[in-house]
């Protein structure tokens, strides 16, 4: 199955926070770049991406919007 990038974040904490999240709703979920953000966490650009498989997308963009709607 094709996975797709639903969000990313900066802070690790909301990543696995938005994971459980997914987790509890029936959806996987990876992410992907969080060891190298927290090695080079004083540098920008290094976020971590929250995967999901495309079958998913649309179920998961809903869960982010209520539990994140500032991101």
């Amino acid at each position: 199955m094709k996975t797709v990038r639903l969000t990313s974040f900066q802070d690790h904490v909301q990543a696995h926070m938005l994971q459980d999240i997914l987790k509890d709703q029936g959806i996987e979920s990876m992410l992907q770049g969080e060891l190298t953000n927290q090695v080079m966490t004083a540098l920008r650009g290094f976020d971590i991406d929250v995967l999901v498989f495309e079958k998913d997308l649309e179920r998961a963009q809903a869960i982010l919007k209520e539990a994140f709607p500032e991101h």
